[in-house]
C-alpha cells in the first residue's frame, strides 16, 4: 500500500481549526511513513500599474520609483505575514497536541503557509506538487471545488460550517485492459502489426456526494 500524503487547506487569515486535521489523522487511518500537511493560504492583493499618458512622462520616473518601493514593501510585508501566521499555527495548543500525536504514530506532520492572488489556484498547485492522495478544503473554498475536482485525481473533502467534513469524491481509480480484452478473436488470426505494444489505461472516479 502506497504512503498517504494528506493536505488540509485552511484560510491562514483565520484562527486555525484542528477538526479537519484530526479527521484526516483518524478517519484516513494514517500509518507510519505517511505525510500530513497543514497548508495555510493567504490572499495576496496585487496592485495593477495604471496607464500614464505621454504628457505625464516626466512624472513617470518618479512614479515608477514610488511603485517600485511600494511593490518591495508589499512583497516583504507578505513574507512577514506568512512567517507570522506559520509561527502562530505552530504555537497553537491544539496543533502542538496533534504534532505530538503524529510523532508518536511516526506520521510526518508539516505546516506551510503560502499566498497568492487566487488562494484556490495556489492551494491546487501545492497539492499537485505534493502529489497529494487526499485533500481537505477550507469551508470558504466551497465555490472553488470544481477546480480541485477537475485538476486533482486524489480524494477530496471539504469542511462544513459546523466544522464537520463532507466527502466530495473518493480517489480516482485506474484500471488497465489486458491484451485479451483489447484483441477480439484469436490473436493468431489478426494482423500482429496492428496490435498496440502497451496496454491502454483508463481512469474512473467515484460519483460526488
Amino acid at each position: 500500500m502506497e504512503d498517504q500524503r494528506v493536505m488540509v487547506i485552511q484560510d491562514a487569515s483565520k484562527q486555525v481549526c484542528s477538526s479537519a486535521i484530526k479527521w484526516a489523522l483518524h478517519t484516513l487511518i494514517l500509518k507510519p511513513g505517511d505525510l500530513l500537511l497543514l497548508l495555510g493560504v493567504l490572499h495576496q492583493v496585487n496592485h495593477p500599474t495604471p496607464v500614464v499618458s505621454l504628457k505625464d512622462s516626466r512624472k513617470l520616473v518618479g512614479y515608477r520609483k514610488k511603485m517600485g518601493f511600494s511593490s518591495k514593501f508589499a512583497a516583504n510585508h507578505t513574507i512577514v505575514d506568512r512567517e507570522t501566521r506559520k509561527e502562530e499555527f505552530e504555537n497553537n495548543a491544539e496543533i502542538l497536541e496533534i504534532s505530538k500525536l503524529c510523532k508518536a504514530q511516526k506520521v510526518e506532520f508539516r505546516i506551510e503557509v503560502t499566498s497568492g492572488a487566487s488562494p484556490a489556484v495556489v492551494a491546487m498547485q501545492s497539492a499537485q506538487n505534493m502529489k497529494a492522495t487526499w485533500v481537505i478544503l477550507d469551508r470558504k473554498m466551497k465555490k472553488n471545488k470544481k477546480i480541485f475536482l477537475e485538476k486533482l485525481p486524489c480524494g477530496i473533502s471539504r469542511m462544513k460550517k459546523n466544522n464537520g467534513i463532507k466527502l466530495l469524491r473518493g480517489p480516482r481509480k485506474k484500471f488497465c485492459l489486458t491484451y485479451d480484452d483489447m484483441i477480439p478473436g484469436n490473436p493468431e488470426e489478426d494482423d500482429l502489426f496492428s496490435i498496440e505494444v502497451f496496454p491502454t489505461c483508463k481512469t474512473i472516479s467515484d460519483k460526488p456526494v
